[in-house]
């Protein structure tokens, strides 16, 4: 069988990327999330490997960025022209190729991303690196497109599709057809260093202390099975998330995993029912909070203040703790904040807003520059420079808690039917898909340790 021209240019192609690897083997390079290759300027050539000059495919850069549910490439050349309305774009031949290597060793690789233009616009599919017919593509792109502002060629993958590795590499070529006779190209200068898989997670726990495990948030154990004296009301996950805790109304405190167990409320009366928890930074320790505004600190926890001798005009339903480890913020149903310690500022409530539905949660941002809060409807309100609005999600099933992403550019909210959703940075990993035996009571996220502050006295 004689293969369609296109088909044959991309097998020659395919050897350029073999060439380069030679050139510039990969490996001893630190691990990176986006990884971005430079290339060299002036270097196109026609197929049989004679100079000639042409701006438009000389690539002058590509990137790609590893993230937990999506891969984005990128690629810009010197002169680069738009794939929608260039006549050469619409050539059969005309295509960028990212070659992708996630256990091949060099010089190989094992997919390909081919980018053109079908039908007026970017298309783009991946293909198995040996797979020379070019006729059974694993998956079609999510996005392919091209920037008119940036003048920058994009798109981007589902890791499943590549077989959901753990680490990956990359380079990038593309040819470029003047006329029929006429096809430059340009070679990747050499493969990039490894992008490596960002860990993401998330638990849910229900009011029995059934506990739901998302993405790479390990399961270790849950009270599913035991008969409670009092409900879980939250949970919290060590810095490492190796463990985490439930707390349920009376104090009592369950710890899974490596969380170390550090005191409780159970033994004690208490004026108000214990209404959630959170960690200190070193996760040595932890703050139970009522709806008082009652503060118990264990472990390494300092007792930095509280309202538990104040009259309060809504209860508090949720708390943070600064990841300084200097101070906390509670928040009542009314959407009033109360910070403590010198590591907690203030940077505004929703105490004067005439609220919807009840404020049911918060969650700090991971700089200590702010703050959210959500209400049962899904409103999202947020405070200070560092936590910025990444949408919402109204109606539906109540809203019970919010959750923070690690790099403090998105969160998570969950509902009592165990529904999650993600914004901003916040992969959706995941959701229940029939309501749970007892309704979802709390959330936590799967940390970035090396994005934690440390904590000071």
């Amino acid at each position: 069988m004689t293969l369609p021209l296109r088909w044959r240019i991309a097998c020659a192609v395919s050897s350029l990327f073999v060439i380069a690897a030679l050139a510039t083997p990969a490996g001893g390079a630190p691990l990176n999330e986006t990884v971005t290759v430079t290339d060299q300027p002036g270097d196109t050539r026609l197929m049989d490997g004679t100079p000639y000059g042409l701006d438009r495919a000389d690539i002058t850069g590509s990137s790609a960025t590893f993230k937990t549910n999506e891969i984005v490439f990128t690629l810009v050349t010197a002169n680069p022209d738009n794939p929608r309305t260039s006549p050469n774009w619409g050539q059969p031949t005309t295509a960028i190729t990212w070659a992708i290597r996630t256990a091949t060793a060099a010089p190989g690789h094992d997919f390909v991303l081919r980018y053109s233009v079908a039908n007026g616009g970017p298309v783009a599919r991946v293909y198995a690196a040996n797979d020379t017919s070019g006729m059974t593509p694993l998956c079609d792109a999510l996005t392919a497109s091209y920037s008119d502002s940036s003048k920058v060629y994009r798109s981007s993958i589902d890791p499943k599709c590549i077989g959901n590795p753990q680490t990956m590499a990359f380079g990038a070529a593309i040819t470029y057809q003047m006329d029929p006779s006429t096809l430059v190209t340009d070679r990747p200068d050499n493969f990039s260093t490894t992008l490596t898989k960002p860990k993401a997670g998330y638990w849910l726990v229900g009011r029995d202390g059934g506990i739901f495990a998302f993405g790479n948030a390990p399961f270790a154990g849950s009270t599913g099975a035991m008969k409670l004296n009092k409900p879980i009301v939250g949970m919290a996950a060590n810095p490492v998330g190796t463990g985490y805790w439930f707390v349920a109304a009376d104090g009592g405190i369950f710890a899974y995993g490596d969380a170390g167990f550090f005191g409780s409320t159970g033994a004690m009366k208490l004026n108000k029912p214990i209404v959630g928890m959170a960690p200190t930074p070193t996760g040595q320790g932890y703050y139970l909070v009522a709806s008082d505004g009652g503060i118990f600190a264990f472990g390494d926890a300092k007792f930095r203040g509280s309202t538990g001798a104040m009259k309060l005009n809504k209860p508090i339903v949720g708390m943070a703790a600064a990841r300084n480890g200097r101070g906390y913020w509670l928040v009542a149903s009314d959407g009033g904040i109360f910070s403590y310690g010198n590591g907690a500022d203030f940077f505004g409530s929703a105490g004067a807003i005439q609220l919807n539905q009840p404020i049911v949660g918060m969650a700090a941002a991971p700089n200590n520059k702010g703050y959210w809060f959500v209400a049962a409807d899904g409103g999202i309100f947020n405070y200070g420079p560092g936590a910025d609005f990444h949408g919402t999600k109204l109606g539906g099933s109540p809203v019970t808690g919010i959750t923070a992403a690690p790099d403090g550019r998105g969160y998570w909210i969950t509902r009592a039917s165990g529904e999650v959703a993600g914004f901003g940075s916040a992969p959706s990993l995941g959701s229940l898909t029939s309501a749970p035996a007892s309704p979802i009571v709390g959330m936590a996220a799967l940390p970035l340790p090396e994005a934690e502050e440390q904590p000071a006295p």
